[in-house]
């Protein structure tokens, strides 16, 4: 649930407007589009802090740790029994663009169930960019969780200015076994507009600010006792036009940057240009798990997940899919220095 107001003072802004720029739901991420985003580390601590009408943010200095790759999948992919809830002509509250893995928060207890895999599903069609549902992969069964207060994100479209307030909650009861519950708030701005500096270049921008607020409740079967996880951050996005995920994303917790990432579009980028590698193109892909892949020229070859995680390695010219990791997008990469995105379905 959320209620937007636009502020006034955009409309009357002063000075140059050639620069500003009003984001729409074209702009949101795309279905089987890869956006090559990076984990960093900033140097200025300040940078959060600018806001205003046509600013620029200097954040050239970033320096790059993890390329972590994000490619949303389209929702006509989505299993039967997500599809039945997410992509059904009969259920248009609830109908979703696309989902992309994610992960259930740190619980800091072990849930006692293997997860397979975990995936927020998308809106990006209405009145705001939204999380509909969730999807649980585990022990051989999938199940989507519908919000019963659908997560808004943004408001579409959004200029600057634009202010949104908006609440959301589900609850993933598996009895017996283990049962989630989340309520959280938001508080979204759109705080400035200006020219975002990044390695790779210069980028129109249109930043918000959001403060988030949420409460897990939490009951693990094999721990007894339930027990509350209570969370506060503040997220710096700047969003520029047809980008999809935003070029630039500071989380921060007591006012320290916890998270940095940042959208790598030099020519140079491996991850980029992963799939053009030396030639390196495994198939099939996307491939289903427990499939195997192939390539022309043996060698030796290691799997990584997002978190830069091993989950195989040999020497030869094929790869068999393991079949306990979930949907999404891993990295193929060998000796040689090549590297290919393989689309796990």
């Amino acid at each position: 649930m959320r209620i937007a107001i636009l502020l006034l003072s955009a409309l009357f802004a002063i000075g140059d407007t050639c620069c500003q720029i009003t984001i729409t739901g074209d702009d949101m991420p795309q279905p089987n589009v890869t956006y090559p985003m990076v984990n960093a580390v900033m140097t200025d601590m300040n940078l959060s802090e600018i806001a205003g009408a046509n600013v620029v943010w200097d954040a050239s200095d970033l320096m790059a740790l993890m390329e972590v790759p994000r490619t949303p999948v389209d929702i006509n992919n989505a299993s039967i029994s997500a599809a039945l809830v997410f992509n059904s002509p009969f259920n248009s509250a609830y109908q979703c663009d696309f989902f992309l893995p994610t992960g259930l928060p740190d619980l800091g207890a072990d849930l006692g169930i293997p997860i397979d895999g975990f995936n927020n599903f998308y809106q990006t069609q209405g009145d705001a960019y939204a999380i509909a549902g969730i999807g649980l992969s585990a022990m051989g069964f999938d199940l989507p969780v519908t919000y019963d207060d659908i997560d808004e994100i943004l408001p579409l479209p959004m200029a600057y200015g634009e202010t949104m307030s908006s609440t959301a909650s589900f609850e993933l009861d598996l009895t017996g076994i283990f049962t989630y519950a989340l309520t959280q708030s938001r508080e979204v701005e759109a705080d400035g507009w200006g020219t975002l500096i990044l390695p790779t270049g210069s980028y129109d921008v249109l930043r918000t600010r959001t403060e988030l607020t949420a409460t897990d409740d939490v009951l693990i079967a094999q721990i007894g006792e339930p027990f509350t996880i209570d969370r506060e951050q503040v997220t710096f996005q700047w969003w520029g036009a047809g980008m999809g995920f935003p070029l630039l994303e500071i989380t921060e917790v007591f006012g320290l940057p916890l998270a940095v990432t940042f959208q790598d579009l030099g020519e140079s980028n491996n991850v980029a240009d992963c799939s053009l590698s030396g030639g390196f193109r495994p198939f099939p892909n996307p491939v289903q798990r427990g499939q195997k892949i192939q390539w022309t020229t043996p060698t030796q070859w290691s799997l990584t997940d997002g978190s830069g995680r091993t989950l195989a390695s040999s020497q030869s010219n094929t790869m068999t899919i393991p079949i306990n990791i979930g949907s999404g997008l891993y990295i193929l990469r060998t000796d040689e220095g090549k590297i290919a995105r393989i689309l796990v379905q």
